[in-house]
């Protein structure tokens, strides 16, 4: 189901491109670099400490942008983008520590609306922001971890498998910096972006527990306008 609605919104795409092409709109590419990390809330009175870690990984995609004045234009994007996090969490009752990575990658639709607010030149600095829609196309997650029984011992552990029961949808905002250029005359775009997913992930942890998280990714990317 998932690849079928993934071809079906890329051909919506490219046909969408095709009939539209002789009234303004641009179409494009971009590719970079992705920081993938989770976060959550945790309540005062549990016994356990959490630190997060980073996970590096890629983003790219396909897009079409609408402009609406010189200055101001929406932007709609087909991507695909890792993201996900490391857990390092630290319990007293019962003594125990494990390292967990979730490893989780999304196709995301989103909308942004950017604003050209400075010109120098033939360049043009803008911000934007907006709203995604990401559908779960897989993950992973692997625990690893020690119980600490004191004079009796240390006992490792370790679980691993996949994210098969996690929402398939995600939902957030979407808040972004760029800058439009020319590189060998072609209209291209560097961009810097923060996504803030508002659902509340149950992530699956040891022991056949959850872990309550949030995505949010940052991003770094270059664009090219080829229509």
């Amino acid at each position: 189901m998932k690849k079928i609605l993934l071809m079906l919104t890329i051909m919506f795409f490219l046909i969408n491109n095709i009939i539209f092409s002789q009234t303004g709109i641009h179409f494009g590419i971009k590719a970079g670099y992705s920081i993938g990390t989770q976060y959550g809330i945790t309540p005062a009175n549990l016994p356990y400490e959490v630190s997060s870690e980073v996970r590096n990984g890629l983003t790219g995609g396909i897009f079409l942008y609408f402009p609406i004045t010189d200055a101001f234009g929406v932007q709609q994007e087909f991507m695909y983008t890792m993201k996900g996090s490391g857990q390092q969490i630290t319990m007293s009752d019962p003594p125990m520590s494990t390292s967990t990575e979730y490893q989780i990658n999304y196709f995301e639709l989103p909308i942004v609306f950017r604003y050209t607010f400075l010109k120098l030149g033939d360049i043009g600095i803008y911000g934007s922001t907006g709203f995604g829609l990401s559908l779960l196309l897989n993950g992973n997650y692997s625990v690893d971890g020690v119980l600490d029984f004191g004079p009796g011992g240390k006992v490792p552990f370790s679980e691993s498998g996949n994210t098969d029961g996690l929402d398939e949808f995600d939902y957030s905002f979407i808040y972004g910096l760029g800058a439009t250029f020319d590189l060998f005359d072609q209209n291209c775009f560097f961009e810097y972006r923060q996504t803030v997913g508002w659902n509340t992930l149950m992530m699956p942890a040891s022991g056949g527990e959850f872990a309550p998280l949030r995505n949010q990714t940052y991003t770094l990317s270059l664009g090219m306008y080829l229509l």
